[in-house]
């Protein structure tokens, strides 16, 4: 069975962008531009990773990250974080602070756009295993 991974980030072109990665390399993936039909398509197709834009209107997706952290079957979901906001730019901000509770795990991975397809593939293989494929 092919492994599915839920992209969320509110820029239409990195939604395409990802996706063609991962589905070029045989995944499954699914898109939301939003933290409410993210949280949606979470429930209804149960993916087996989540990619995360932080920066998004409305809902953040640093709210998003902590109430699937905090769902009994969402939370098990393992989240890579990529965004724009970086160290870089923010040298004042932890952004990585934003996320952490004590009482929620940590992301997977963080991935700093632009992300390089490489990158993306690695991280993705390290984070499920080798390979679109379920074992």
């Amino acid at each position: 069975m092919t492994k599915k991974i839920l992209i969320v980030d509110d820029e239409p072109a990195m939604l395409t962008y990802l996706s063609t990665i991962l589905q070029d390399h045989g995944y499954m993936t699914f898109c939301s531009q939003s933290a409410e039909e993210a949280w949606e398509k979470a429930l209804k197709e149960s993916p087996d990773l989540i990619t995360l834009d932080l920066l998004m209107p409305e809902k953040t997706g640093i709210k998003l990250y902590r109430d699937l952290r905090k769902h009994d079957r969402l939370g098990a979901i393992p989240i890579v974080i990529i965004t724009g906001f970086t160290q870089e730019q923010y040298p004042m901000i932890d952004f990585r602070k934003f996320i952490y509770e004590r009482s929620i795990r940590g992301p997977e991975a963080f991935l700093e756009k632009p992300v390089a397809p490489e990158a993306l593939l690695e991280t993705v293989e390290k984070v499920l295993g080798r390979g679109p494929q379920k074992s």
